[in-house]
């Protein structure tokens, strides 16, 4: 059996205040929590539901390709990636 093409998918960290944000900007994603742990586990939770609404239909590949990720299918695995935005400067 062929492995499956996998497709990785990056989500940025932020610190707003006294949250953390984690967005997937390509797809208009984001989960929020009180720890980055807690925003992380959001953010697949929100990603799972995503994915079950376009389940059974054709609209995932397209989806995901007007995204920026062309060729996803729902034999395609997603990897999801974390990394932090740049920080800006404080302007001093």
């Amino acid at each position: 059996m062929e492995s499956q093409e996998a497709v990785v998918i990056t989500a940025t960290i932020e610190q707003e205040e006294d949250r953390y944000v984690v967005r997937i900007g390509d797809l208009d994603l984001e989960g929020v929590g009180e720890s980055l742990e807690a925003a992380q586990d959001d953010l697949i939770q929100i990603m799972r539901a995503w994915i079950e609404t376009h389940d059974g239909t054709d609209s995932l590949s397209k989806v995901m390709a007007s995204a920026g990720y062309p060729g996803v299918d729902e034999e395609t695995e997603l990897q999801l990636e974390f990394v932090e935005a740049a920080l800006s400067t404080d302007g001093e």
